[in-house]
């Protein structure tokens, strides 16, 4: 869902700044996006695990403790992932310079980040709300992700068994490497180098798929972004994890259910505009001309 003409600053007029760390280019460009901002009269909190934070203007501050309008990521999208898991609110919005591999979901380059920014702060720009997930185990949650919860083996190299469930009706059973459930953000990351399709945003829709199924066992499925998928280590001894977008980590035992559907969070974009279609087609599909 897109949010036309929002109001970007509100009256504590205070911006996040989170960089991937050893990288002195992007320093640089952390700089001039400071100087510009704190030049408007804006407050700017910076990451001090991350950004170098010497300017006697700039105030050191943990991710988890950033109560801002929104947030600046300088880095790619293992930056934006790590900076939401941090956040003691997903929702506030980020706006996300590439100074990744790939970067898919960031929206300006170093050399218009400035430009681009000014836009944002005169309110010409929209917000991209893209579903987020929560998964757990029984009455135990496990933190919301955006991209993907990819549940695999304990042990490296060893297969896990699976009991696919959907809305309590099992639809799949056998073995793979792992297994994940995706967001449509998600299935243009790990889900799409896994085999699985590119949902785009206006699907609503969720993206099963296994990694790696000896024999195709196991199949990938769209599901209703309605529906609880649930899945089950069901071989005795082979005990799992379940992987919140490369982020963090949590132990599954055998015969344990991992249960997985949409959350009631969403992730919130700043952009220029609707550009969905202009990033697929420039930064994951290959150009042959």
């Amino acid at each position: 869902m897109i949010e036309e003409n929002p109001q970007i600053l509100s009256e504590r007029r205070s911006v996040g700044l989170v960089c991937k760390p050893g990288r002195p280019e992007i320093e640089k460009t952390a700089s001039v996006l400071a100087d510009m901002l704190l030049s408007r009269d804006i407050n700017v909190q910076v990451d001090e695990g991350s950004c170098d934070a010497t300017h006697g203007k700039l105030n050191p501050v943990k991710i988890s403790e950033m109560d801002v309008d929104f947030v600046i990521t300088i880095g790619g999208d293992g930056t934006i992932l790590y900076t939401l898991s941090r956040l003691p609110d997903r929702e506030t919005p980020l706006f996300c310079v590439n100074r990744g591999t790939v970067g898919f979901m960031t929206e300006a380059s170093t050399t218009n980040a400035v430009n681009a920014l000014e836009q944002v702060l005169d309110n010409k720009a929209i917000i991209e709300n893209n579903v987020n997930l929560t998964s757990g185990v029984g009455d135990r949650t496990f933190e919301e992700s955006l991209n993907e919860v990819y549940v695999v083996s304990r042990i490296p190299g060893r297969l896990l068994t699976f009991q696919v469930t959907l809305d309590g009706t099992r639809v799949d059973y056998g073995r793979a490497d792992g297994a994940m459930l995706a967001t449509p953000t998600g299935s243009t990351a790990y889900a799409l180098a896994a085999g699985g399709s590119i949902l785009t945003p206006n699907v609503h829709g969720l993206l099963f798929v296994p990694v790696c199924p000896p024999r195709f066992e196991l199949k990938s499925l769209v599901i209703p972004d309605t529906s609880t998928l649930e899945l089950e280590l069901v071989k005795k001894g082979a005990p799992g994890l379940a992987v919140i977008d490369g982020q963090i980590r949590y132990e599954v035992d055998e015969f344990e259910k991992v249960w997985i559907r949409k959350s009631d969070t969403v992730t919130r974009f700043i952009r220029s505009e609707d550009n969905y279609y202009d990033r697929l087609n420039t930064r994951l599909v290959p150009r042959t001309q």
